[in-house]
């Protein structure tokens, strides 16, 4: 989910277990030469999600041990999800809603196309969740971000590894 804190996870993890990380929305940027708000503003989503996929498939085959951060949607569109899943373990970065929330309206004003306005934030959040939770359970692994430390999730990572 937008601001669920994929992006300072997957930094973390890669901090702690020595490893690349990759946000997949700065190759999306780099690609178009454009932020992800003009994308939104100038094309549509639709053409940031193609954006989107291909980025998600150049990265994919990526002959390293790397920590991809997703944005949000990336696992809902096209065959993302097979993508995400058969290049290595996915991790659903569960927050609960009034964290993501809090989030948002603190330190996401105006960097996200879709959670611009505040007013029924709660209910966009809602829909959104319920919409994409189908797609978020076909991970790996669920981590709540409000229960479990990164260095729980690497020994999950690590477990999880083992049982394959």
């Amino acid at each position: 989910m937008p601001g669920s804190g994929k992006s300072t996870v997957g930094r973390q993890l890669a901090d702690k277990l020595n490893m690349t990380v990759v946000d997949l929305d700065e190759k999306i940027e780099e690609q178009a030469q454009s932020s992800i708000k003009e994308i939104f503003t100038h094309h549509s989503e639709t053409h940031f999600r193609e954006l989107e996929q291909s980025a998600l498939k150049v990265v994919a085959q990526i002959d390293e041990s790397l920590i991809i951060s997703t944005g949000g949607g990336a696992p809902c569109f096209f065959d993302n999800m097979d993508v995400i899943k058969s290049s290595g373990v996915s991790v659903f970065v569960d927050t609960p809603l009034e964290e993501l929330i809090v989030r948002l309206n603190a330190y996401e004003k105006g960097k996200r196309p879709k959670f611009s306005s505040h007013e029924g934030l709660r209910e966009q959040l809602e829909k959104l969740y319920t919409d994409r939770l189908p797609f978020y359970q076909q991970a790996d692994l669920r981590w709540v971000s409000t229960k479990e430390t990164v260095d729980q999730l690497i020994v999950r990572l690590k477990e999880l590894k083992k049982l394959n």
